[in-house]
């Protein structure tokens, strides 16, 4: 999910990749909206805080079917894990990608943040249920921060079927991130399309 692999994360491409390869890969990040060199940034590489191997056709159709029951038809969804791209929601195109860092980390509980434990439920949800409807209402946010707290807190609020530990997940990423911003909820919570 856009931000659930930090931005930064860094090309994890090898040097060998074939044209093929490159090609579907910027092809990609056309339909994203991105241009090829700030295309970079959105690639995954979690440090194991979010799923970094390719989906599974079983994880795929799951994911489909959530997509389908928040209102995005299956046309709009392009699955870029084999391009190593991140998920992440295109309001240019209307488009969602879905990338491998749709799954959760598995590195040790204890230590796992809230961002690491959402699971690919709560990853859509974030993506459809958060950036687009806020996208489609023309209340997106400016700052990161304030975006990502935003889709967080609506896809905790709004989105079917969700369990009330996603939801609980979700609403501990949306304060972590504040919190790291040096934000207080209530300071924001006016501002926010919640």
């Amino acid at each position: 999910m856009r931000d659930m692999a930090t931005h930064s994360g860094t090309c994890r491409r090898h040097a060998g990749l074939q044209a093929s390869d490159m090609l579907s890969a910027h092809a990609a990040w056309r339909l994203a909206g991105m241009g090829r060199y700030n295309a970079k940034r959105w690639q995954v590489n979690t440090d194991g805080k979010r799923g970094e191997i390719s989906l599974t056709d079983t994880q795929r159709a799951a994911i489909l079917a959530y997509v389908r029951q928040c209102a995005l038809p299956e046309d709009r969804v392009r699955f870029v894990d084999h391009t190593e791209l991140n998920t992440a929601y295109g309001p240019s195109f209307d488009i969602l990608h879905i990338g491998s860092d749709v799954m959760p980390g598995h590195k040790g509980s204890g230590t796992r943040t809230a961002n690491s434990r959402i699971t690919w439920r709560g990853a859509v949800a974030h993506e459809l249920i958060g950036h687009r409807e806020a996208a489609l209402a023309g209340k997106t946010q400016s700052e990161d921060h304030l975006e990502e707290a935003q889709a967080s807190i609506r896809a905790a609020r709004f989105a079917p079927d969700l369990t009330p530990t996603e939801r609980y997940t979700l609403l501990r990423d949306a304060i972590t991130r504040l919190h790291e911003a040096g934000i207080r909820v209530r300071s924001v919570k006016a501002q926010l399309y919640i």
